[in-house]
């Protein structure tokens, strides 16, 4: 049987050695990514998919699935594309820089990854359009 002291290093030495392996995945993925400025609307792309549910009537009800776990989405309309959006790192909220403008028209500036058809953003700067 291991020692208290000797588990607890091996836990906390296990522990650095996953965040490492992680971030330098992490790392990578982001390499494959473009950095782009992209202005669309903040949406809840469960409801945006699967009702087509969008616009200041359903901020609430955006909001409500954001705090379950949804991530928002943005929507580019001219372009046709809903970027799904992500975080750069392990455990953190994708949603923390568009809590305040849920089903608002944003400008973003970010890492777009494009795969398999799919397009999503890690947000580094947010503000609304026009500003």
């Amino acid at each position: 049987m291991l020692k208290k002291g000797l588990l607890a290093t091996l836990i906390a030495l296990s522990g650095v050695f996953l965040f490492v392996a992680y971030t330098g995945f992490a790392g990578q993925e982001k390499t494959g990514g473009k950095e782009v400025t992209i202005t669309g609307h903040v949406v809840d792309p469960a409801c945006y998919i699967s009702m087509g549910l969008k616009g200041e009537q359903h901020k609430q009800c955006a909001v409500l699935c954001a705090k379950a776990g949804q991530a928002f989405g943005i929507l580019d309309e001219e372009a046709g594309i809903l970027y799904q959006v992500l975080e750069g790192s392990p455990g953190a909220d994708p949603n923390k820089l568009l809590w305040d403008h849920a089903e608002s028209k944003v400008t973003v500036k970010g890492i777009v990854f494009n795969k398999n058809g799919m397009h999503a953003i890690v947000p580094a700067e947010v503000k609304p359009a026009g500003s």
